[in-house]
């Protein structure tokens, strides 16, 4: 396909029957949702394949649910995609699209040998987004795709394995669609990633609690003093261990009846 010049619509159709949302060039304030699945590189090549379909269903399902004019543009990466929403749609769907997606994932994986399971890390940002020529551009997109890579969820997901999903929305999103979220569960974190000149506040929110930590073991009580029993320790005695006549090595002793 030749290079389109800018201002002109992007391709209408990439073969899948798919609506590309928006022109090159727009600068507009747009929703980006970016999506990753854990431990894809661990799977071997045929689960890979396996985690592709069902994601790609699956993220098919949730959008068509969430937005159904249609108005997304999903640039699929193999093991998560980010997508872009067109300019008339507002950050309150993200609401309904997670709950979908929460829901997708316990119906994908209640029947998901181990090693296939789901799980997901979803980062949504609500800033300057387009669609540019092999992708989307706009400072938007990058934060996005900053927070979904960022270590705070990495650790939120591996800290709770009961856990499908742990969701990032930055502040615009989650003020727009707090209405249609479980807005208690939420907490408002810190992303830092130095490496990328990247520091930014989401909120955060796991679908699974921490587990429980194991408890301690029980304090052993000293049992009673058995009356007319008393113990001795010679001066310069050392404890040792105990042997017949009710002698301890070192000078201890133990004498019945309280007299020494």
């Amino acid at each position: 396909m030749g290079r389109q010049a800018l201002g002109s619509p992007v391709a209408a159709d990439r073969g899948t029957g798919e609506r590309v949302v928006g022109r090159r060039g727009d600068a507009g304030r747009r929703v980006c949702v970016a999506v990753d699945l854990e431990g894809y590189g661990r799977r071997t090549d045929a689960g890979q394949e396996r985690a592709q379909e069902v994601l790609g269903s699956l993220l098919d399902a949730v959008w068509a649910a969430a937005v159904p004019s249609g108005e997304v543009d999903r640039q699929p990466n193999g093991d998560g995609e980010v997508a872009l929403l067109g300019p008339a749609v507002g950050a309150e769907v993200v609401a309904p699209l997670l709950a979908a997606l929460e829901a997708g994932l316990r119906a994908a994986n209640r029947s998901a040998p181990t090693g296939d399971r789901l799980r997901l890390r979803v980062a949504a940002h609500l800033g300057r987004a387009r669609p540019a020529r092999n992708g989307f551009a706009g400072g938007g997109v990058v934060r996005t795709c900053r927070v979904l890579a960022s270590r705070v969820l990495y650790d939120e997901l591996r800290a709770r394995p009961g856990a499908d999903l742990v969701a990032a929305l930055s502040e615009p999103v989650f003020e727009a669609a707090r209405t249609g979220l479980p807005a208690a569960e939420y907490r408002k974190v810190l992303v830092s990633e130095p490496a990328k000149a990247f520091l930014g506040w989401v909120w955060l929110h796991v679908g699974a609690a921490l587990p429980a930590s194991p408890a301690p073991p029980p304090s052993v009580e000293p049992g009673p003093v058995e009356p007319g029993m008393r113990i001795e320790i010679a001066d310069g005695g050392l404890v040792g261990t105990l042997v017949q006549a009710g002698e301890l090595h070192g000078g201890l002793t133990l004498r019945p009846g309280g007299t020494r």
